[in-house]
């Protein structure tokens, strides 16, 4: 299963549903993976804030215990066709209502043929991305 940057966020937080949901999906063996872009939203948040050596430590440590999977020229080129066909979707001015980070995770999950772990809905509106809510 492909984890979106909220669910991270949350588990570092220790937010009960976060946790439930990986317990729940570690006691049925289905791997959760960090796509290449959690991280790097999860870096740009630590270089954002005023982080400490300690959150800064507990980031690195929460993205080193996950398997990843690398941004691919495959994933790549999807992710821009998702974005794009989105955008022509919207209409003028309108919000596509994914961005490019959404978009390179959900084309991660459809190169892997798994679920996208996340807090909301967001993604169901991509064809061929199947969510998996946690909250």
């Amino acid at each position: 299963m492909i984890v979106d940057t909220r669910f991270v966020l949350d588990r570092i937080d220790g937010l009960e549903p976060a946790e439930a949901k990986e317990t729940e999906l570690r006691l049925q063996n289905i791997p959760l993976t960090l796509p290449a872009m959690t991280i790097l939203e999860l870096w740009i948040g630590v270089g954002a804030a005023t982080s400490s050596t300690a959150e800064r430590q507990e980031v690195r440590g929460v993205i080193e215990s996950y398997p990843q999977a690398d941004m691919t020229p495959s994933i790549a080129r999807r992710a821009g066709r998702l974005l794009g066909e989105q955008m022509a979707d919207a209409g003028d001015g309108e919000d596509p209502g994914i961005g490019k980070g959404d978009a390179a995770i959900a084309a991660t999950a459809i190169e892997y043929d798994v679920p996208v772990l996340a807090a909301d809905g967001h993604f169901g509106s991509l064809p061929g991305v199947e969510v998996e809510m946690y909250r």
